[in-house]
């Protein structure tokens, strides 16, 4: 911690009344509302990129009782939103911070739209990850970016955060409402394909600068928008300027050292510091330190650059932590050619189970991806391993669906694996041959194959009821009946993928109050520092309730942060 009295008044090289550390959908919306109420405002980011784990996600926000819900024919309240969220969260969050949540989150969403580039859409299918609990919704409340031409950014398109994964069709513009057209595949996918292929090679501008497919969807498209909103407001982003320390003046934070061109930069902060700069998901050692082994930095689809470094700093200060064994679990797997591979799609699909170690299955592979991944912890022994667990599927779902980085066999066949990729995905011509090669019992695994193929010919899982929940249909296969997440595993050959318990990034840090500010040991909170996001204490608690229950929070409680930073100043 460095303190204003080492430094006298000419030591500061800016002096604005807002900071942002980090330029994530939480970053950016909290820097673009203090300029909206007239802040001189900053913005710092670690990485060359900006646009933070947000812009390599889905993007989408989970909002109660927005006001899109009503144009789709879904009614909404904040009682309704409060009952399901306290069931959800435990007691593992606050009433105070939820209720304020349920709150200001559908007016931040309003005025976005109203005031900035920020747009948001319906998605009219996707059910609450409970749909079947008090106050649920069977959908509407998760809402997502509206596409975004990103010529608007001219030069600045180059600092975007790029895709994690490579594209396999690299023209296809894919919104979460439209997954289950994708996932079906038949006629409405080769339409959908060719309107996006004739969109794609008819952006001339676009294609003469070799700008690859300027529609963004999902996360690029959210931290396109949001930037852009920036822009416009000539509020600065400094990229690969790390955050340093943290300056104190009478036990107020006002201002921060950052490292800009290898040199110390120092700013004064009139009104207020919002540390926004995501999880440490990348950090192996302090992984290690807080959360369930086995555990490490490999199994996480976060950025590189998130490795908790407010932890440190704002331990100086007196900061209090929560939540730090906690993340966004979701199993992966994790192909030679790309890093961590989320499977929120592929584990619920037909025709395909998870098994341990032994060859038995442990859970219901369809559930909500932060519960997957507790329970691949949650069933792990030395007896009988689930870490890793294993994908098994036959030659039915490798032809529709890919599988990490490897295409269906239709685009990829076995023959053009390279030899990284078939070490990665395990085949053989039998179930107990594949069971030879990758190390479990062959009599176990033939014996939960022929019964998992009883339950998906009469459609119910009774074992752990996969298919069951509105929620598990949703990417299930719409071709495949009666039930689409459960599909018989019949046609050789038959295949295996090693899965683990990854995540989309750790949920554990500061504490804060309902206005974002960050709380000390005695639960005092630290006048002039806020934060918000995947560095501080998930306001959901270690639950997942939708689909955006992630950003939706981050990006609300940094627009509170702004408003009282500004309300309350140096009082």
């Amino acid at each position: 911690m460095v303190t204003a009295s080492e430094q006298d008044g000419s030591s500061w090289d800016e002096v604005v009344d807002f900071v942002v550390v980090g330029s994530g959908a939480a970053g950016m919306t909290g820097a673009l509302r203090a300029a909206q109420l007239g802040a001189r405002t900053l913005v710092i980011e670690k990485s060359p990129y900006f646009g933070g784990a947000s812009a390599i996600s889905g993007g989408a926000i989970w909002v109660p009782n927005n006001h899109l819900m009503a144009e789709i024919g879904v009614s909404d309240s904040l009682e309704e939103g409060l009952i399901y969220l306290e069931a959800a969260t435990a007691g593992t969050s606050t009433t105070e911070r939820l209720r304020t949540y349920l709150e200001e989150a559908p007016g931040m969403v309003r005025t976005l739209a109203e005031t900035s580039h920020v747009v948001f859409e319906s998605v009219p299918l996707y059910p609450d990850y409970y749909p079947e609990a008090e106050g649920s919704k069977t959908g509407g409340r998760t809402i997502e970016p509206a596409r975004f031409n990103a010529r608007k950014l001219g030069a600045e398109l180059a600092n975007l955060r790029p895709q994690q994964y490579s594209r396999r069709i690299p023209f296809l513009s894919i919104m979460a409402r439209d997954m289950m057209t994708f996932i079906g595949g038949g006629l409405p996918f080769y339409l959908r394909a060719l309107k996006d292929g004739l969109l794609y090679y008819g952006n001339l501008p676009a294609r003469i600068q070799r700008l690859g497919n300027t529609r963004l969807t999902v996360g690029r498209s959210l931290a396109g928008r949001l930037r852009l909103s920036l822009m416009e407001r000539d509020v600065p982003l400094l990229l690969s300027t790390p955050l340093i320390e943290l300056i104190e003046e009478e036990g107020r934070v006002v201002g921060l050292v950052a490292e800009r061109d290898g040199k110390p930069l120092r700013i004064r902060a009139e009104q207020g510091v919002l540390l926004a700069a995501g999880g440490f998901e990348k950090n192996a050692e302090l992984r290690r330190k807080h959360q369930e082994s086995p555990i490490g930095s490999d199994w996480t689809a976060g950025p590189e650059s998130n490795t908790g470094d407010t932890i440190a700093i704002s331990e100086k200060l007196g900061a209090s932590f929560d939540l730090l064994d906690q993340a966004w679990w979701t199993p992966v797997v994790c192909p030679p050619d790309a890093p961590a591979w989320v499977m929120v799609i592929e584990k619920a699909l037909p025709m395909g189970i998870i098994v341990n170690g032994v060859g038995e299955r442990f859970m219901n592979e369809a559930a909500p991806y932060n519960d997957a991944g507790k329970a691949m912890y949650a069933a792990n022994s030395a007896e009988e391993p689930s870490i890793p667990g294993h994908l098994i599927f036959d030659a039915t779902f490798r032809s529709r669906y890919p599988v990490g980085s490897v295409d269906p066999s239709y685009a990829m066949p076995d023959s053009a694996l390279t030899p990284d990729l078939k070490e990665f995905m395990t085949f053989a011509p039998t179930l107990a041959g594949l069971a030879d090669k990758i190390g479990v019992d062959p009599t176990k695994l033939e014996r939960t194959v022929a019964r998992f193929n009883e339950f998906a010919h009469k459609g119910k899982d009774p074992d752990f009821g996969r298919g069951a929940s509105l929620q598990d249909r949703y990417y299930g296969d719409p071709r495949v009946g009666p039930n689409p997440c459960l599909g018989p595993l019949e046609k050789p050959p038959f295949y295996s993928v090693q899965v683990f318990p990854g995540d989309l990034g750790t949920k554990g840090g500061m504490r804060t109050d309902a206005r974002a500010r960050v709380l000390r040991q005695d639960g005092e909170p630290i006048p002039g520092l806020y934060a918000s996001g995947n560095c501080s204490a998930a306001v959901m608690g270690d639950s997942y309730p939708g689909a955006g229950g992630t950003i939706g929070p981050a990006m609300t409680f940094a627009w509170i942060a702004a408003r009282d930073a500004m309300s309350v100043g140096r009082e």
